[in-house]
Parts: C-alpha cells; structure tokens; sequence
C-alpha cells in the first residue's frame, strides 16, 4: 500500500513538473518570437555645423557695448597710441628747431600708419550673412543658414506612405549599430562625404508600429537608434543624393516636416545653436545693477 502511494506521488509530482516545463518554454518561445517581430533600424543625424557666428542677442550687444566702455575707461596706453605722443613731441621741437639729428625722425608717422590701414579697410568688402540660396529658399543646398547647424533629411517610404525622416536601414547580422548608422550615408549617397559619428552608443530611440497591410512575416514595426554625425568637408554645396527629396533643415525648420512624436524624439538629443534671450524685460536692469556688473569686471 505504501508502495503504491509513493508511485502514485512520483507520478504526480512528474506530470507537474514537466507541465510547469513547457510552460516556461512557450513563455521563452513567446518572448523570443515578440523580440524577433521587429526591424532593428539604425538612423544617421548628419549635422552640419554654423559656419558663422550667431548675430548678437540684444543682452549681448548691451553687454558688449558697456565692456568696450570700460575698457576705454580703463585701458592703459598701447604702443600705437604711445607712438602718436612721440611724433606730437617731435613735431612741437621742429616747429620750434629744436631738433638737431633730422635722421631720428621715422620715415612714417602713427597719423600716416592709420591712414593707409584706413584705406586698405574701406577697400574690404565682407560677405553677406544671406546667401544666394537664403533668398532663394533652397532647402537642398549646404550654403544656406550659415549661423545655424543643419540637419539632414530624407523622405522614405515606410509602409504605403512617404515621410520626412532622417536617413536610416535596416540592421544587417555580424554589424554594429554604428556600422548601420554609417552605411546608411553609403547606400543614399553614391560618393560619401567625410563624417565623423560622435561615440559608439545610440542618442536617441524611437519605436514605431507599421501598417497592417504592410506587416511582412509577421513584422510588426521597427526600433529606431539614432547616432549623431558631423559632415567634416567645408566645400560642399550639394550632397549627391540619390533620392531628389531631400532637405537641410535647422533645428527649428525640423519640426515643420517630422511627424510630431517622430520629431520630439529627434530634438531630445539635439544642442541648440544659441539660447533665445529675446523676451527678457531689460528695463529691470538698474543702476544698481550695471554698478555690480562694473565692481565684478574691474575685479
């Protein structure tokens, strides 16, 4: 009887065992099949950089102006300024003939120094902030907004619809993710520029789910790494870019094509070019105020 009871337990305790088994095996059969239904994309935000300075906020022209006061204010004599003295001294000695070695005089006085660089700047003309394709609006073209950084963009099909997006490819077994990213400018671009891509890790992640009819092998979606890159070559006006849609967008010209939850994602891991100050009340800066400031310069 007893022998029987504990053939009985084996049994049962065997059947659960092996039930709990192929539980666990089906959850892991699940899990791995769900991780697997989905393209794994890495994207490029290619960035050219301002080539120019930004124009001067308000705040910084106030401050600028007060600093150039002060350093008048302030400054010591320097040598050019040292030389007209000298040449006012000797022209009071001449004038009187008190001046017996004629060879001491310079052969160029500081007056005449600074009117030949005079005239060599008024003959200087600088380039214009605006470019020909700033007045023409040319969204394709690398010379426009020259104080701005530029963003890369290009319009891919992703399902049945077009959309602005930055350039990216689906991930490839035996490559890095940055490979991915890299080999992304190689496959739009037959003659590649130098770039530079900051770091070995993702910046930034998005995920989005494809349309129904377009869900291939039961693929639901992709998940996107972004990875940040610098164009390096200066010279370049034109990207040659196999796809005639594409774009080079500041920051803010960004927001006008992306889809939204697409774009708050891209502008996560983007640095603004200069920090808007243009909406702050000048009027609560004293005379107090401008007193520190000139105690803490001084120092």
């Amino acid at each position: 009887m007893k022998l029987k009871s504990c053939a009985t337990l084996f049994f049962r305790t065997n059947s659960i065992l092996k039930g709990n088994a192929y539980k666990h095996n089906s959850v892991l059969i699940a899990a791995s099949r769900t991780f697997s239904n989905w393209h794994i994309v890495g994207a490029l935000c290619l960035e050219r950089k301002p080539v120019i300075t930004q124009p001067l906020t308000p705040l910084e022209k106030k401050y600028y102006d007060y600093m150039q006061k002060l350093e008048v204010e302030q400054s010591l004599l320097s040598d050019h300024e040292k030389r007209h003295l000298e040449d006012k001294k000797i022209n009071e000695k001449l004038k009187k003939g008190e001046l017996e070695d004629m060879d001491s005089i310079a052969k160029q006085t500081a007056q005449d120094f600074e009117d030949l660089r005079q005239e060599q700047f008024n003959k200087y003309k600088p380039n214009e902030r605006e470019s020909e394709d700033d007045k023409t609006d040319n969204k394709q073209s690398l010379r426009r907004k020259l104080d701005s950084s530029l963003v890369l963009v290009i319009k891919q099909k992703l399902g049945n619809d077009h959309r602005w997006v930055l350039p990216q490819t689906i991930h490839q077994n035996g490559e890095t993710l940055k490979q991915t990213a890299e080999r992304v400018l190689k496959e739009i671009c037959p003659n590649p520029p130098k770039i530079r891509i900051m770091g070995n890790a993702p910046v930034g992640y998005y995920k989005y789910k494809y349309p129904k009819v377009a869900r291939e092998d039961g693929v639901f979606g992709a998940k996107v790494f972004f990875f940040r890159g610098q164009l390096l070559e200066k010279n370049v006006k034109f990207l040659d870019i196999n796809q005639t849609d594409s774009l080079w967008l500041t920051h803010n010209e960004l927001n006008e094509v992306l889809q939204k939850d697409y774009g708050k994602a891209v502008q996560s891991f983007l640095f603004p070019d200069f920090i808007d100050v243009d909406n702050t009340d000048y009027s609560l800066y004293s005379s107090e105020d401008e007193n520190d400031m000139k105690t803490t310069a001084s120092n």
